[in-house]
């Protein structure tokens, strides 16, 4: 009921209070406290005091788990869901800091389309520079013209360097209207359960998006995303494991659903843009002068030497 409020569907809505708008929550500052390094950035994420960071330490030493603090005193809707010892493949805390982060864009323009393949399913799509993904938009009840006129809209204006489609149900009709409407050079078919690109890693091709991702966000460079309570619980709710032979493996959506978790459409949409490395032929073009420009003065300088 949460989730589908959350995602305006039914008739609720999603309100949620995180423990720290609560007054009580909060202890005098002992002299000479510090923060660690991992509290400094939970500190700056929410906006909290010293006063607040003592009594969440405090708490946290009482009930000898940060996880089981997470339940119960969440400050996300996301934490409010997790269950404690669960093994996610993206770390909460990163996808926090990814939220509240802010980085230049730069880069191809690149973009991620989840069509729905069931009922209740979204159609999620997200566009992605480098290091900054941003304007993510989901929807419901779409047919494949339908969505094959916003992706078609999408490339119109904005110009992207590849669209990403996975081609699981509704996709593939999508896809193929598209390049028959004269896309064919900048759409891609994107099958998740086909072998990966370095299967000696993944399972298949969606794990092997989702594990790029989930190095994107751990990378050394900040990342950016939308600042979206959906799109955080995609990323944050899916589970993993290894097989016999240590290569990554992904929980699959229909054991999400029994555990009471909806699709992951926007997570699975942000993941659609790693699926292969692309580049940008304008600035391959720019270079190629620039390479051309060097060379011709080399061949000038090694002429007036010769002379």
């Amino acid at each position: 009921m949460w989730q589908e409020a959350e995602a305006s569907q039914g008739s609720f809505i999603a309100i949620f209070v995180p423990w720290f708008h609560q007054d009580e929550y909060r202890k005098d500052v002992p002299e000479g406290f510090t923060l660690e390094i991992d509290e400094a950035e939970y500190q700056e994420q929410h906006g909290l005091d010293l006063e607040q960071m003592v009594w969440r330490r405090a708490k946290i030493t009482e009930l000898r788990d940060e996880m089981l603090f997470k339940q119960e005193y969440p400050s996300t809707a996301v934490e409010a869901f997790q269950t404690s010892g669960e093994d996610v493949l993206i770390s909460p805390l990163l996808v926090m800091k990814a939220r509240k982060t802010e980085v230049e864009p730069y880069g191809p323009l690149v973009v991620g389309v989840d069509p729905a393949r069931f009922g209740d399913d979204r159609t999620s799509i997200i566009r992605r520079r480098t290091r900054v993904a941003f304007d993510l938009e989901s929807h419901t009840k779409l047919d494949l013209m339908e969505l094959a006129g916003i992706v078609a809209g999408i490339i119109d204006e904005e110009e992207p360097v590849k669209v990403f489609i996975d081609v699981n149900g509704l996709g593939a009709g999508t896809y193929d209207r598209l390049r028959e409407r004269g896309y064919g050079r900048v759409v891609v078919a994107v099958n998740g359960g086909e072998k990966a690109t370095n299967s000696q890693r993944f399972v298949n091709k969606r794990c092997e998006m989702w594990g790029e991702m989930k190095e994107w966000f751990e990378g050394d460079a900040p990342v950016q995303i939308p600042d979206e309570d959906t799109l955080h619980a995609d990323l944050t709710g899916l589970k993993y494991s290894y097989d016999s032979n240590t290569r990554l493996k992904l929980e699959k959506k229909e054991d999400m659903k029994k555990r009471g978790l909806r699709s992951p459409d926007e997570g699975d949409a942000l993941a659609m843009t790693f699926a292969l490395p692309v580049h940008d032929p304008k600035r391959d073009q720019r270079e190629d002068r620039y390479a051309r420009a060097a060379r011709r003065q080399r061949q000038r300088a090694s002429s007036a030497w010769a002379a």
